[in-house]
């Protein structure tokens, strides 16, 4: 693995230096083990492909997830509602429906320049989504899909979206849900569902829950809880010097 880090800011008088870390892998590394060391795949530049940065993110350990009394709740909402086809992504079909489904959610959910159609395929060509995740309602309409990275040991619900009808219904931590237990059932030993910011502190929801706190995955949700309070007091509006070198999209 090869690291390196862009500078992002400092405050001279504090000896404070800030920087973002990267990370690339080389030929005969485990992607499991990037993942291990807290970094995650990053797509906002065209040219950030085999890229992946650092950040605060989550993880569950599988041998020790259960169902606690929200999981509960969520899962007695959809469970039986759903069917789900993993299909390996050679095999998978991108359609036209499909990269609308996608783009429709995204717009409706982050806003219309997010996701541009060209950041969507680029994830898809980024090389390590293995499998993409197809839900469908009893009526076999399409009700989501999720892109999932995953190996012999790890799972990472890179991205996911769902139809209109479902917003605001708890339905996407039923997907984080359900690729828990698929990853346990098939012997994984962790779920990573990414990022974990106030924006989206319901995936500290999920059981058996650990964070990555720079150095290392930390099981403590009083030190994660006065994290997230206090994000909104230590957004940055610039960004690192290699992204500036490296437009996004």
């Amino acid at each position: 693995m090869k690291f390196f880090s862009g500078e992002l800011g400092h405050n001279y008088s504090t000896l404070t230096f800030g920087y973002c870390n990267y990370g690339v892998l080389e030929p005969g590394d485990k992607l499991s083990e990037m993942y291990e060391r807290g970094y995650l795949p990053y797509s906002g530049s065209p040219e950030s492909k085999g890229i992946f940065y650092m950040a605060r993110s989550g993880r569950i350990s599988l041998p020790n997830f259960d169902l606690n009394s929200e999981c509960r709740r969520v899962a007695k909402k959809f469970d039986g509602q759903f069917t789900r086809q993993t299909t390996a992504l050679p095999d998978f079909s991108i359609t036209e429906e499909f990269v609308a489904f996608w783009l429709d959610y995204f717009a409706r959910a982050h806003g219309p320049t997010v996701m541009p159609r060209e950041r969507l395929m680029h994830i898809l060509n980024f090389g390590i989504v293995t499998h993409v995740g197809t839900y469908k309602d009893a009526g076999g309409k399409v009700a989501g899909y999720t892109l999932e990275v995953a190996d012999e040991v790890m799972a990472h619900d890179w991205y996911q979206s769902y139809a209109a009808e479902l917003d605001k219904t708890s339905f996407g931590v039923w997907l984080l849900i359900d690729i828990a237990r698929e990853a346990k059932v098939r012997g994984a030993g962790y779920y990573y569902p990414g990022t974990i910011y106030s924006e989206n502190a319901y995936k500290t929801n999920l059981s058996a829950f650990e964070f990555w706190n720079g150095e290392k995955w930390v099981q403590d949700e009083k030190q994660l809880g006065k994290r997230l309070q206090t994000d909104g007091e230590r957004q940055i509006a610039i960004v690192d010097e290699w992204k500036e070198n490296h437009p996004l999209f």
